[in-house]
């Protein structure tokens, strides 16, 4: 045993793994409060192996997480197409599939694979995503194909996916023209579609799912500019951050937890305001806030560019989930669907989650030696 502990060594970026860990026993709590001792347990089982996987990671040289982000590109991409052929359907949405018992999104490996790919990709071939066509071939067609297979089931994790990787393009140089005429060209289709499935019955049978979008769009204008007109859940959501006010109700005490549709998850943090008031959302807020500011001092010193890349990808990547879903809890945006990183109740996401900072982790330990590609 004492051998064992003599093995263990935590490397990389100190005040990312503090944080790491006020997430993960921050999050025990909520979940204990939201869902209850036995989803708690379950939960807390999730978030060791989850750490135990961010462990394993963050010892591998940041250089494999070059390959590796490649053949993890193309088997997401086999993953994301057996959904439509052996997805499981939950609410509505076919986003699981199951294989050997057990039960995964794959676009949770996507979201991650995608940002390791494509920061590869300008490392490798960065004199050629300057002009039209090396910009198409090497990022944009790789992005587009993992966004059009996300979208049918989740309009908002491929938005989050696309948003990434527009991110990642900009850090990596790519022309401002090019970033502004993909926005530009982004917003047209998903008008498109709101406009097709609100006003013809063509969305609806092209994007089975679009009905849901568009309704959760109307519902978040309020047509006719009553409370009763908005989301069930974001009504409950601000009734939850209400109670709260400045200190809150205290921990364990939350009246909406059992009102509140999926407090434990996608709604979180209204519970979370509500016992620990604004002053425990804003140290939460902070805290998401200084693990972005490390990521962006280890892109600062760290030598490779596919390590850069890799590090602010996948770190804004988290702290802009997470934003999203603050703004959604107090109904500043439509309902999406996206958990808050770290602290929601979750599986195969929650893991991924922990396995991004085990690559952040490895190029802040290595973030002086050379330029990996």
């Amino acid at each position: 045993m004492k051998i064992f502990y003599k093995n263990i060594s935590f490397k990389g970026d100190l005040i990312i793994w503090i944080i790491v860990a006020f997430f993960s026993l921050f999050s025990i709590m909520v979940v204990y409060s939201t869902a209850g001792f036995m989803d708690m347990i379950d939960h807390s089982i999730k978030l060791f192996v989850g750490v135990v996987a961010m462990y394993i990671v963050h010892l591998i040289p940041f250089k494999y997480f070059s390959k590796i982000g490649q053949i993890g590109y193309y088997v997401s991409l086999v993953l994301l197409f057996l959904v439509f052929l052996i997805g499981i359907s939950v609410n509505g949405a076919s986003r699981w599939i199951a294989i050997a018992g057990l039960q995964f999104q794959p676009s949770d490996i996507a979201k991650l694979t995608v940002i390791l790919f494509i920061a590869r990709q300008i490392s490798v071939h960065r004199k050629k995503i300057n002009n039209l066509k090396g910009f198409i071939k090497y990022l944009l067609l790789p992005l587009i194909v993992v966004c059009i297979l996300v979208l049918p089931n989740n309009f908002s994790t491929a938005s989050l996916v696309f948003f990434n990787g527009v991110i990642l393009m900009y850090l990596g140089g790519v022309k401002l023209s090019y970033i502004g005429k993909l926005f530009l060209v982004s917003f047209v289709i998903a008008f498109s579609i709101y406009s097709l499935t609100k006003y013809t019955s063509l969305g609806e049978k092209i994007i089975p799912r679009s009905v849901t979008w568009v309704n959760r769009i109307d519902s978040f204008l309020g047509d006719n500019n009553e409370m009763m007109g908005k989301d069930y859940q974001q009504v409950q959501a601000l009734v939850a951050i209400q109670n709260g006010k400045i200190q809150g109700l205290g921990p364990g005490k939350s009246q909406q937890r059992g009102v509140l549709p999926y407090s434990e998850s996608d709604f979180i943090f209204a519970i979370l305001l509500e016992e620990y008031g604004l002053i425990g959302a804003s140290l939460l807020i902070l805290f998401y806030l200084i693990l972005l500011f490390r990521a962006i001092k280890i892109y600062l010193k760290t030598d490779s560019i596919f390590g850069s890349l890799i590090v602010v990808g996948l770190v804004f990547s988290i702290v802009f989930q997470a934003l999203v879903n603050m703004l959604v809890s107090v109904s500043i945006m439509p309902v999406t669907g996206q958990t808050l990183p770290f602290i929601s109740m979750g599986g195969t996401s929650l893991v991924f989650t922990f396995i991004s900072i085990g690559i952040v982790l490895s190029v802040s330990r290595d973030s002086l030696i050379g330029n990996y590609e």
